[in-house]
């Protein structure tokens, strides 16, 4: 095949592809991101998180923090088994959240590897995570567990 043949199959393939992408931008709908309705139905999808991953009611304390006279802030303190994946926790949480514009933030502290997950929308901090290991959980049978790699960095 000489190269005008192939300059032209070119040209040809380029135009195609333009006018299929054209098609596709005119007829697909855009997405509608999801609007949160109240700070409660963050709750709901911690809860929908715990549950999903098999952490037990019992594990879990709220109670609320007033910042100021207007605003309080719910504080959960999860207790899981040493070896849970907090990680996964974090991951699982963020899923949720990201098509309500809600951001998770999350700090690990050391030697404990207990980790804090910040809840943040409209640059606001609405609840508050506090993952902490207990040694008296034994982890069940459903939960995530990551097994320790002599490669890996990632944080349980």
């Amino acid at each position: 095949m000489d190269s005008e043949t192939k300059r032209s199959i070119l040209v040809v393939l380029l135009t195609l592809s333009c006018f299929v992408a054209v098609i596709l931008l005119w007829s697909v709908e855009p997405v509608t991101p999801k609007k949160l309705q109240s700070p409660s139905q963050i709750d709901s999808l911690i809860t929908l998180t715990l549950r999903e991953l098999n952490v037990d009611e019992q594990q879990v304390r709220v109670r609320t923090v007033e910042v100021d006279s207007i605003f309080s802030r719910q504080n959960y303190v999860v207790s899981v088994a040493p070896n849970f994946s907090k990680t996964t926790l974090h991951y699982t949480l963020h899923h949720y959240l990201w098509d309500y514009g809600v951001e998770t933030f999350a700090n690990v502290s050391f030697p404990e590897r207990d980790m804090k997950i910040h809840l943040l929308y409209n640059n606001t901090i609405h609840r508050s995570i506090d993952i902490r290991s207990d040694r008296d959980l034994m982890l069940r049978q459903q939960q995530p567990i990551i097994l320790p790699d002599p490669d890996s960095h990632e944080v349980d």
